[in-house]
């Protein structure tokens, strides 16, 4: 089974496996090959893609389109790993220990720290977002609040203007009505009191005590006339 020659893959197999426009796989491919990556070109032009190299191009998409990598640093992880495979994979039986060269520590080091960043950069979003949809809540119940108390102001207004007409319109009716009791008790007072004799003409009425009298009058009975009115 392991004699088994396997079919090789053109640019354009891959770029439709992975979903992807066949620019944009070979951009990967020569990020991958900077990195030390080999692909095979069997006419010495065109790369012949296997398996192996379809895995990793597909990693290669996932870090970029997931992990928001850029392609350097996703080819750098991508071969790292690549490498790391291939070493266990041809490591000598007598050898215990996998040496792990300094700048794919420092690399996987960096990689990791970038995650971690990302993680809490996707944390924090979330919280803004739940913070977000709180405040909006919190700004409609408002809203609906405002709108209600705006309601009950406009019908407070409604009732007290309704008031303040009744309560106007009660006192001048009460006046007029004292008035009218006041000039019919002035035709009743003496005439040496309403009348003012004049030896050249005939007597006048005295206007400025009837005013007085009429005054009186409203002003000593309005608070009991009005109190009845309302109680009535």
């Amino acid at each position: 089974m392991d004699n088994v020659i396997e079919a090789s893959m053109k640019t354009s197999d891959i770029a439709s496996r992975l979903g992807l426009e066949t620019v944009t796989i070979r951009k990967y491919c020569l990020e991958l090959e900077k990195q030390g990556f080999v692909f095979q070109r069997t006419d010495g032009k065109n790369r012949d893609f296997t398996s192996e190299d379809l895995h990793a191009l597909s990693q290669m998409k996932h870090l970029i389109e997931v992990a928001k990598m850029n392609r350097v640093a996703a080819a750098t992880v991508v071969v790292a790993g690549h490498r790391s495979s291939n070493d266990t994979g041809n490591e000598a039986p007598s050898v215990s220990v996998s040496v792990v060269k300094p700048d794919e520590t420092r690399e996987l080091e960096k990689l990791q720290r970038y995650l971690d960043q990302q993680d809490d950069l996707v944390r924090n979003v979330q919280d803004v977002n739940s913070a977000v949809i709180s405040m909006k809540e919190m700004l409609a119940g408002f809203q609906q609040q405002l709108a209600s108390v705006t309601e009950e102001n406009r019908e407070l207004k409604e009732v007290n203007r309704s008031k303040y007409t009744t309560e106007f319109l009660t006192v001048h009716r009460v006046k007029i009505k004292l008035r009218e009791e006041a000039e019919a008790l002035w035709q009743l007072e003496p005439d040496e009191k309403r009348l003012i004799k004049r030896w050249f003409r005939k007597s006048e009425e005295n206007h400025i005590e009837k005013d007085r009298f009429i005054r009186n009058f409203v002003d000593t009975n309005f608070e009991k006339s009005l109190r009845t009115e309302l109680d009535y």
